[in-house]
């Protein structure tokens, strides 16, 4: 919210804003958080492992959370369907101005904060984590589909619910990756997690917003803005198609039942 009505003074001014935000997180980081891993699980510091793809390479040595990674990756990309493109989007179908993007942007923020600071820790321990996984990643891809299809700017404030409640699928699928990990390795997977975040926004915008000028574009083959909605929907079943697969054989394994 803040950001669209710091905008309402500039194109610039929430950028700056945000940068001014930006360093006075790392200034608290640097200066005041004290370090979370026991002194007994650090390990000697490696260059191998401190770059986005050694991180994720490294964690070749456990083969049954790659199908887990690739499907959190898949949502990261799908999640850019919204996050690259809201702006244009409401902007494109509704015709809404900065005021009206950033109150839209607040009610996001006030439900995620609802959702990750309260609901999660109520629905994750009735649900379990493999449970939570595809009941949030079914929420998303519905989400998906209603942003995807809405016909008015209320329906967008609606459709939020399903989609923001989603959010639970992201720490199931990392809490069940963490599991998989030794102690003192909980601070490497979380720099890989945060590195197949990085490369994952590398890979999002420029898909999803090109999506959305191609069918919005004046000679577009057929006018449809919530293209990039859609394809986040298939993304986000393929991860939920990927994620079962992997869970399915991490339980036979534990098990001993044959695959």
């Amino acid at each position: 919210m803040a950001g669209g009505l710091l905008g309402q003074f500039g194109p610039r001014v929430p950028f700056i804003a945000a940068a001014v935000l930006s360093l006075l997180n790392w200034l608290y980081g640097y200066f005041i958080l004290p370090e979370s891993l026991h002194v007994e699980n650090r390990r000697k510091f490696d260059w191998k492992r401190a770059n986005p793809i050694g991180s994720l390479k490294s964690l070749q040595r456990y083969p049954v959370i790659y199908g887990l990674l690739i499907s959190l990756g898949l949502l990261y990309v799908a999640l850019h369907a919204v996050q690259s493109n809201w702006s244009f989007y409401v902007i494109e179908k509704f015709g809404w101005n900065e005021a009206m993007i950033g109150y839209s942007l607040g009610a996001v923020g006030v439900l995620s904060a609802i959702v990750q600071g309260y609901l999660i820790k109520l629905i994750l321990p009735r649900l379990g984590q493999e449970r939570g996984v595809y009941v949030g990643l079914i929420l998303y891809a519905t989400g998906f589909v209603l942003y995807a299809l809405a016909s008015s700017g209320w329906m967008m404030f609606v459709f939020m619910v399903p989609y923001i409640l989603g959010s639970i699928a992201g720490p199931s699928l990392q809490g069940i990756i963490s599991t998989q990990v030794p102690p003192n390795e909980q601070g490497e997977l979380q720099g890989a997690l945060t590195s197949l975040q990085s490369l994952t926004s590398i890979i999002g915008p420029p898909l999803m917003t090109n999506l959305f000028y191609t069918f919005t574009k004046p000679d577009a083959p057929v006018h449809f803005a919530g293209a990039p909605m859609l394809l986040a929907a298939i993304l986000t079943l393929a991860g939920a198609y990927l994620a079962r697969r992997s869970l399915k054989k991490t339980n036979q394994e534990i098990s001993g039942e044959p695959g």
